[in-house]
């Protein structure tokens, strides 16, 4: 039988009477601070409901058992209250992936001071305000705790994060597909998300095109091989293609895209409109005018002789007939016949041509007054031929939108701003309609010739004249997308033109060397600012590489040119078993960091809560 020493055998009767003493209070600490300290109330009401015992009592009972467990166990049974505290955030993980939310210093610091202030509201006993005395001490020491708390645990995550991205790219360097590590590298360079990457692909751009790789992209094309041949077949097809998706947008918007060209299908519109106008006159061909319209229209002949002129021009050249009328030489105007209405609508048109020719000739006062005579016939006919108003009318809306139209044609010609004054001007649907359509024909035009580069380049440049207009005339609902297709069309001329052409430049050479590396611009950049975190990525990833070879190119080729999104995600996207482990680690590491807010928050509330108590209900005191 074995002897015990005199020390062993005091540290087991220590042991013993431990056993034999108070009882542990574990689960009920652990609910005081899952529940605010609440949790003795809770339990005191539902016994007494289950007993019949005096609420009070049961409580009593309660609280004496955890005093007691206090003063006998301080340091386990504050382990378990503090850790009750952070339950709550490590139950919630599993259905929030332990993000939501970033926690920043104040946010911790606000979460705690929410969190101690609750919890030195439950610990407190007596009244409501007994109980509001404690919650500023509680906030207080809350937010303290909970600030350096949840602050620890996050510095410790973002240690732990730094390690396994390390390792991470150590082992992928060397067990997965340089492919996929040269792919998500140049990735990572264009700034933009796998998902963002994948939205641009969907909307017709494509990743070799991306601005920020040219020099990458032409390295890879400058090496030969089948890889080459991809990037070439590519990039030579994409700017004719892009801009043709781009044209039609603006069709589609600016004329009728069922129509080859925006001149053909405003010469269908006019030829439509000029036979419904033919059509709406046609009724007054044959219709007497009546007397007053005819005293009207002597006294217009008499008045203005020149444009008894132009219509005797008209008539002989349309019908070989003389004029309906005699005009003397004291100016007496007889009528052969009785005129029609039509033939003095025809009168009413040469007069208002007679003065607009006077304006343009600079005699203004000449042309008000001749001007003053056709509006003195045009009222007559207005007052006894109704029908011819509305006919007119058409007739006005024909040639306003014909005028629309040969000014949306001139639109990229003169100063910017006249035009966009000419456009603002407008305010009738069908004319608006009409100015797009002119703007649509030009532009067409010029896209038909050598300067149809510089000329979507010019429209995706906010900046540049043609750029303005299309933005002032272009339905405004719609420009996001048509600007959308304009940029990836410029995006992909520059492409083209940057890796497709010239020789090859330092930059290239330099794209050329880190192949393989997994090193991107910005993570040199951020080296060069002194970041801890790039310069240990960086150094993980500064292992010897091996130069890609012509089927691992064809394979990245491939990817860049690549116009399915799901293709260039999974590519871009790192799914490995370490990428995986780093995830879930991230996801822990925030769920402890809110655990750990938690519970430093009821931590610092413990001590500062009864004090506050303290000062506030004797201040009160002093004050009654």
């Amino acid at each position: 039988m074995t002897t015990l020493t005199d020390a062993q055998r005091a540290i087991l009767e220590q042991v013993e009477a431990a056993q034999a003493g108070v009882p542990t209070q574990r689960v009920r600490a652990a609910a005081q601070g899952l529940t605010f300290g609440t949790a003795d109330e809770i339990e005191a009401r539902a016994r007494s409901l289950a007993t019949g015992r005096p609420y009070e009592e049961v409580l009593a009972e309660i609280r004496g058992g955890l005093e007691a467990y206090r003063q006998d166990q301080p340091l386990a049974s504050t382990a378990y209250e503090i850790g009750g505290a952070a339950l709550p955030a490590l139950l919630a993980a599993p259905f929030t992936g332990g993000t939501s939310v970033p926690l920043t210093f104040g946010r911790m610091a606000g979460m705690g001071a929410m969190q101690g202030g609750a919890y030195a509201f439950g610990t407190g006993e007596g009244g409501v305000g007994e109980r509001l005395a404690r919650v500023p001490g509680g906030a207080a020491g809350g937010a303290a705790g909970g600030a350096i708390g949840g602050a620890a645990v996050r510095a410790a995550g973002g240690a732990l994060d730094l390690l396994t991205n390390s390792a991470r790219r150590l082992v992928g360097r060397r067990g997965s597909s340089v492919v996929e590590n040269e792919i998500q590298r140049l990735a990572e360079q264009t700034g933009r998300t796998a998902d963002e990457i994948a939205d641009d692909i969907i909307n017709g751009r494509i990743l070799a095109e991306n601005a920020t790789i040219t020099a990458a992209v032409r390295a890879l094309r400058s090496q030969g091989g089948e890889a080459s041949r991809v990037f070439q077949e590519t990039l030579e097809r994409r700017p004719a293609q892009t801009r043709k998706a781009a044209m039609d947008e603006l069709r589609t918007y600016l004329s009728d895209a069922a129509e080859p060209s925006a001149l053909q299908a405003q010469m269908r519109s006019d030829e439509a409109t000029r036979a419904a106008e033919r059509a709406a006159y046609s009724q007054f061909e044959r219709a007497p005018a009546p007397d007053e319209v005819v005293e009207a229209l002597a006294d217009t002949l008499r008045r203005v002789p020149a444009a008894s002129r132009e219509v005797e021009e008209a008539l002989r050249a349309s019908t070989g007939q003389r004029p309906f009328y005699t005009i003397a030489e004291d100016g007496t105007v007889t009528f052969t016949r009785q005129p029609t209405i039509a033939e003095a609508e025809r009168v009413r048109r040469a007069v208002d041509n007679r003065a607009s020719t006077l304006y343009r000739e600079g005699m203004g006062g000449a042309g008000e007054a001749v001007a003053g005579a056709g509006r003195e016939l045009r009222d007559v006919l207005d007052l006894s031929v109704p029908e011819l108003a509305t006919a007119r009318g058409q007739a006005a809306a024909v040639r306003a939108n014909r005028d629309a139209f040969e000014a949306g044609r001139r639109a990229m010609t003169g100063d910017v701003n006249e035009r966009l004054m000419e456009f603002s001007a407008l305010s009738d649907p069908a004319a608006i309609q009409a100015y797009r359509a002119g703007l649509m024909a030009s532009l067409e035009a010029r896209v038909a010739t050598g300067s149809r580069e510089s000329m979507i380049r010019d429209l995706a440049n906010d900046t540049k004249k043609e750029g303005m207009i299309l933005r002032a005339a272009f339905p405004q609902d719609k420009l996001d997308e048509a600007i959308y297709s304009l940029s990836t069309a410029a995006q992909s001329q520059s492409a083209a033109s940057r890796i497709l052409g010239g020789s090859q430049t330092t930059e290239t050479a330099m794209e050329a060397a880190r192949q393989g590396m997994g090193v991107s611009a910005s993570d040199a950049l951020a080296v060069l600012r002194g970041d801890l975190r790039a310069t240990a990525r960086v150094a993980a990833n500064l292992v010897p590489s091996r130069a890609l070879s012509d089927a691992e190119r064809l394979r990245i080729a491939n990817v860049l040119v690549s116009e399915d999104p799901d293709l260039v995600r999974r590519a871009i996207n790192d799914e490995s078993a370490m990428a995986a482990l780093q995830q879930r680690l991230s996801e822990i590491m925030m769920a402890a960091t809110r655990g750990a807010t938690g519970a430093a928050a009821t931590a610092g509330a413990m001590p500062t809560a009864p004090m506050s108590g303290t000062a506030v209900g004797g201040l009160l005191q002093q004050i009654q």
